[in-house]
């Protein structure tokens, strides 16, 4: 019996600390995940005596194919349910409700519109038209008209505190109540005055300086535009 030499020992032992090392390797592969389909053999080493040595290597297929999938369903995380808000039940729609001291106070202004004798019926045949002047004056002393100043907004006058009231056409807001009392002794006014006083022609336009007596405030009145008559406010939108 004779002993291997020390070449062909050394040979052994460098196939199988390779072996070792490839193994080791294609553990640490297979903790993180990555799949060998396919066992891969190392190359074999062959002696003088005819033994070889050969360099092969785990399949560890079953272990990196199930870890993928633990950490797939450890990760993937179950879908939070929406909480469902319940609707409110509709409302059903009743009639507005009128404030009473805003109806008391539209009779009486109604009441007080009634009772208003215009300035301008109270002339006699001869005396020249005045409709003008008629109209500030009861603006001025009536009191209903001093209301309507007050109620008017701010926005509808403009920086020098003058409103346009009518220029062929009634320019005021139906929802603004000082402007529509404003518009309605106007007209009383106009339809008092005698018909030549209705028919004669004016040019451009009269500015009506009305103070109140409460607040100091002036404001004018613009009435008219271009070549106009005082009868056509009787009959324009």
């Amino acid at each position: 019996m004779s002993w291997p030499e020390p070449p062909l020992l050394r040979r052994r032992l460098a196939a199988i600390g390779l072996s070792l090392c490839v193994a080791a390797l294609e553990l640490i592969l297979a903790f993180w995940g990555f799949s060998f389909g396919v066992p891969v053999h190392g190359s074999q080493s062959h002696g003088a005596n005819g033994i070889s040595a050969p360099l092969s290597v785990f399949n560890l297929q079953a272990v990196a194919s199930t870890r993928p999938a633990q950490r797939a369903a450890k990760a993937t995380p179950l879908p939070i349910p929406k909480p469902k808000l319940a609707k409110p039940a509709p409302q059903a729609a009743g009639p507005a409700a009128i404030d009473p001291d805003l109806l008391e106070s539209h009779e009486a202004d109604e009441a007080s519109l009634a009772a208003f004798e215009p300035l301008s019926g109270q002339h006699g045949a001869e005396a020249p038209c005045s409709l003008a002047q008629d109209l500030v004056r009861d603006l001025q002393a009536n009191p209903l008209a001093q209301r309507a100043l007050e109620r008017i907004p701010a926005r509808s006058t403009a920086i020098a505190g003058a409103l346009l009231l009518w220029d062929g056409r009634w320019i005021i807001a139906e929802t603004d109540p000082g402007a529509v009392m404003l518009r309605a002794i106007v007209l009383r006014e106009v339809l008092a005055a005698k018909p030549d006083c209705r028919a004669a022609v004016n040019i451009g336009p009269h500015f009506l300086f009305v103070s109140s007596g409460s607040s100091g405030k002036t404001t004018t009145i613009v009435i008219g535009s271009g070549q106009w008559r005082w009868g056509d406010l009787t009959t324009s939108p």
